[in-house]
């Protein structure tokens, strides 16, 4: 996507599962990097608000009412562990990225932000087509939601410095599939940038 740059009036920032079962330290699914990149997060969010684009959040939540395989291939979310299950103090958002009144916060049971949730339609309903992708795990949800992001003819961007994946090897693999297949990479800092100084016809 070579010369493709954020249009403001046209995007939303995506903040993918910034919750305490993948960012406390010791948590039994703790990503590594990724309370360092809750910075970056944050300035983001904030330039968002500044230029008046939407930020949406999303939470994973296991649930007993709601079973499925992810449960079953990563047990931590059962008991005893019970990372991110519902009820579970691992569910919530990190303090430093708590989400602002008027800010869309999406439930989800799997991988893709775009499953079973009202993502696609609120974006649709307030004609963006453009989204900055920010969040845990590069390798894994951030993965799965560029994907259909792309099958759904939305223009993304990630930001290299503004996700965290399980291991540096993974972090490196994913951001180059998605820079070679699903979207584009850029930086915290490029993003600033675009967002506040870039094209807003």
């Amino acid at each position: 996507m070579e010369g493709y740059s954020i249009k403001p009036q046209q995007a939303a920032l995506l903040i993918i599962d910034m919750q305490r079962g993948f960012l406390d330290q010791g948590s039994v699914m703790e990503v590594p990097g990724g309370r360092a990149i809750v910075p970056n997060v944050r300035r983001l969010i904030d330039t968002c608000y500044a230029a008046r684009m939407p930020v949406i959040f999303t939470w994973y939540v296991w649930s007993p009412k709601v079973p499925n395989l992810i449960g079953e291939l990563h047990s931590q979310h059962k008991p005893p562990a019970c990372c991110c299950m519902e009820g579970h103090e691992s569910v919530e958002m990190v303090p430093e990225l708590a989400p602002s009144q008027g800010d869309l916060v999406l439930k989800k049971h799997g991988y893709d932000a775009f499953f079973q949730t009202r993502l696609d339609y609120a974006l649709r309903s307030s004609k963006k087509d453009q989204l900055v992708v920010t969040g845990v795990m590069t390798d894994v949800c951030v993965l799965a939601t560029v994907s259909s992001a792309l099958h759904r003819e939305y223009r993304v961007t990630v930001v290299s410095d503004g996700v965290a994946a399980s291991s540096e090897e993974a972090q490196k693999a994913a951001l180059d599939l998605i820079s070679r297949s699903f979207g584009r990479v850029a930086t915290t800092e490029d993003l600033v940038r675009e967002i506040l100084e870039g094209p807003r016809e």
